[in-house]
């Protein structure tokens, strides 16, 4: 019996192979994933390019398949869960399916929602639609007691282009009526990024939203964090976008292995439950660049954005070990809040784990890091790895899904986690 109990104490959740019905031609990686709000044993994960998978049964068994949509499909896929039970697919688009070929790609943010669980999608709505500008980095949350749903993106003059008279900035906007319809864009940045898709563009903006259906969102632009809002659900902005705090090293970031990397920032809300209700949490990734240093830091408002919280680094081991692609969630049944990265394992090896943290205490303190990935993480400066990982969480389910690399191609994985067996596991 000891032996049972030691061994689970330093066991590691059980991990699943996600991508195994489809595979697009890009390989499977940049996974979102959303939990039913009516079900958790039903969930759905978006990949790049044009994936979609469901389960049934907790994330044992996934099916997968090819989305379509009347605009095309083009990565950079989020998925969201209201709380009436249905989902939310946000992806970039392909009107003509030439993707590159034609000047038509990323000519808007592409919606299409499911109310069975995922077996379904509606054709897509759409927002952003302002050729020949550019669309791209979406990301959106649901609010958690109206079937609103924000959605925040960049807006390129021209997709990589080096001339400084091309602009990038942050766009929002809003459905009232579970996705049917959006709201006409707002420019929520006055200060422009360029369109070189680095860490002068302004890019990485997500928006959270609390009880009283204020919005924020922050975003990234020039080594520096920067946030704006809305105290009406999004009808009006401040008119200039406030500095938040300094973003060392900017979002694109080096690490060991890949051609690409990030630390965007990734900001969420407690909107729902009662200990830690309008509590926002705020992550990101810094990276000295003289030492090569990477932290991962973290900061909270619990007054409503008035004031935050000085930045605390949280990661556990040295700081010259790599981290890339922070991402979090909260479990809004009972405010919990998770943060999910990948860490280097070996200053000397391109090899990673994916860390999972926590805190119960609205964001004072945080567990240490947990193991989550039962093989160890490859990469390949060869292949495209995708921007971001994501988690998910409701009712003490917990379901993270990252990417890793065979040496051939790109897979999917989740990780079976309950939050009442999380200390359990390795750290």
């Amino acid at each position: 019996m000891l032996y049972f109990w030691v061994a689970l104490l330093f066991s590691q959740p059980k991990n699943v192979l996600v991508s195994t019905d489809y595979q697009s031609s890009f390989g499977t990686s940049e996974p979102s994933i959303a939990i039913s709000r009516k079900n958790p044993e039903i969930m759905v994960i978006g990949t790049v390019l044009d994936g979609v998978y469901r389960s049934e049964d907790g994330g044992l068994t996934w099916e997968g398949k090819k989305l379509k949509s009347l605009y095309g499909v083009w990565g950079d896929p989020v998925l969201v869960a209201d709380y009436r039970g249905d989902f939310h697919y946000f992806h970039l688009s392909d009107p003509t399916g030439r993707n590159w070929k034609s000047d038509e790609i990323l000519d808007r943010i592409v919606i299409q929602s499911s109310s069975d669980g995922g077996q379904n999608w509606t054709p897509g709505s759409f927002t952003g639609f302002n050729p020949p500008k550019k669309q791209d980095k979406p990301w959106a949350v649901a609010h958690p007691s109206y079937h609103t749903l924000h959605l925040s993106w960049t807006q390129f003059d021209k997709y990589g282009s080096s001339d400084t008279a091309d602009k990038s900035y942050i766009l929002y906007s809003n459905s009232l009526d579970g996705g049917n319809t959006w709201s006409k864009p707002v420019q929520i940045s006055l200060y422009p990024g360029d369109c070189i898709d680095s860490s002068a563009t302004a890019e990485g903006a997500v928006p959270a939203v609390l009880s009283d259906s204020s919005v924020f969102i922050v975003w990234s632009r020039n080594d520096s964090l920067w946030i704006n809002a809305s105290s009406d659900g999004g009808e009006s902005w401040l008119p200039i976008e406030q500095f938040l705090f300094p973003h060392r090293g900017g979002w694109k970031i080096a690490v060991p292995g890949l051609q690409r990397a990030n630390g965007m920032p990734f900001l969420v809300a407690d909107a729902l439950s009662a200990q830690f209700r309008d509590h926002l949490y705020l992550t990101w990734i810094n990276w000295n660049t003289k030492k090569n240093r990477y932290q991962v830091m973290v900061s909270r408002s619990t007054n409503k954005g008035i004031s935050w919280t000085k930045p605390a680094s949280v990661q556990d081991g040295g700081r010259q070990l790599a981290r890339f692609a922070v991402t979090a969630c909260v479990d809004q049944s009972d405010g919990t809040v998770y943060l999910l990265y990948y860490q280097q394992i070996d200053k000397r090896k391109p090899e990673y784990n994916v860390i999972l943290k926590y805190s119960a205490d609205g964001g004072k303190s945080w567990s240490k890091g947990i193991v989550i990935n039962e093989k160890k993480i490859l990469v390949s400066d060869k292949i495209f790895f995708g921007d971001y990982i994501h988690i998910d969480a409701w009712k003490g389910v917990v379901r993270p899904v990252w990417t890793n690399y065979d040496g051939i191609q790109t897979n999917v994985y989740t990780a079976i986690l309950h939050k009442n067996q999380i200390k359990t596991y390795k750290r």
